[in-house]
């Protein structure tokens, strides 16, 4: 008597699937059994800590040879490394979870750093922005990539080789993994050091570092061009960031001024 032929539509591309483990349509593997807890360990290892995986290839090779990866990307290059808005949701992903472990520590030492140098009302206030930054991380992220495409762009005009949008895939991965190691770096760093300051300008040392050596390989310029148009790069993001501080302060002054009149022509009846 011949075996029987087990015959199934493939769950995520409906094409039928007889005697293949795989789906001939897709590739997805084909699922048989109900889902358990040594199917999920497996699963994770196999997509997440595998040699040959995409994500290891790609976490390694953004210190080794970011240009291979972004380029890659850039000109076609789509199998061998994590796209790169799914490189950006995992970095989102472990910045959530290093907010998540550390929150609480960060508003310790920033409370205690700013107490011999601002009122409690102006530390609370801090204290709120903080919090909604935290809150608010993955959109943050997102609009601030955007912002680092256009001013790179700008310092790179004299080049012709990367347009705006693809200066906004380089900064989709460059920002992405910079912030993801040093979230993983911090995590620990965070609870065995007392000083507020180390933990809030170190980073920034990193990420100049690092969008440095990417842009050097990426446009294959000497160390000293790239690092005239690094300083160039962060001095013109200094400037805005003071800007828009400025103007959140005049807005904000304004805004109580005109409360404040309010309140004071409420109170008299005029």
């Amino acid at each position: 008597m011949n075996d029987l032929i087990t015959i199934s539509n493939c769950k995520n591309c409906g094409q039928q699937i007889e005697t293949y483990s795989f789906c001939p349509d897709c590739g997805a593997k084909k699922i048989t059994k109900r889902i358990t807890f040594k199917n999920l360990i497996v699963e994770f290892v196999d997509r997440f800590l595998n040699v040959d995986n995409s994500f290891i290839r790609t976490f390694v090779h953004l210190f080794t040879k970011p240009e291979e990866v972004i380029d890659g990307y850039i000109h076609g290059l789509r199998k061998r490394y994590v796209n790169a808005f799914g490189y950006f949701a995992i970095s989102v992903t472990i910045t959530g979870f290093y907010s998540f472990i550390v929150k609480d520590r960060i508003f310790e030492l920033t409370t205690t750093a700013l107490s011999s140098l601002m009122s409690k009302d102006e530390i609370e206030a801090q204290l709120v922005a903080l919090d909604t930054s935290f809150q608010y991380q993955s959109v943050l992220s997102f609009i601030l990539i955007p912002i680092l495409a256009l001013l790179s762009r700008l310092v790179f005009l004299n080049y012709k080789k990367y347009n705006l949008t693809e200066h906004f895939v380089i900064y989709l991965y460059a920002y992405s993994h910079i912030v993801a190691v040093v979230a993983l770096i911090q995590t620990p760093i965070t609870f065995l050091v007392d000083s507020y300051f180390i933990m809030a300008f170190l980073p920034f040392l990193f990420y100049f570092l690092y969008i440095g050596f990417v842009l050097k390989r990426l446009y294959s310029i000497s160390l000293k061009k790239i690092l005239i148009k690094t300083i160039l790069f962060f001095l013109i993001l200094l400037g805005l960031m003071v800007f828009l501080a400025i103007g959140t302060a005049i807005i904000s002054s304004i805004s109580g001024y005109l409360s404040a009149v309010a309140e004071a022509k409420a109170s008299t009846g005029l």
